[in-house]
């Protein structure tokens, strides 16, 4: 395994343990914007596994993939500010 493919699985670990988190945050302390932002993070472990060939997505689907995430993204941030 190249050091490149190393960097890429340890980036899908930390998305994932980001996504655990956010969902940490939306069960235990009530907060809306951890399902938005534990989403984005299962989209982005999608879109990175589908990149390594790990996960068979249809062709061109991975920009789709990476598009909604970052939509969700932009739906979190906004919970996040009414809330404050």
């Amino acid at each position: 395994m190249s050091g490149i493919d190393l960097l890429q699985v340890l980036s899908v670990f930390i998305e994932i343990i980001i996504a655990a988190g956010a969902v940490f945050i939306a069960v235990k302390k009530q907060r809306h914007f951890g399902w938005a932002i534990a989403a984005t993070f299962g989209l982005y472990v999608c879109f990175d596994l589908s990149r390594m060939g790990m996960i068979p997505i249809i062709a061109g689907i991975d920009g789709f993939l990476f598009l909604v995430a970052n939509i969700v993204m932009l739906i979190a941030i906004w919970l996040i500010i009414q809330e404050h």
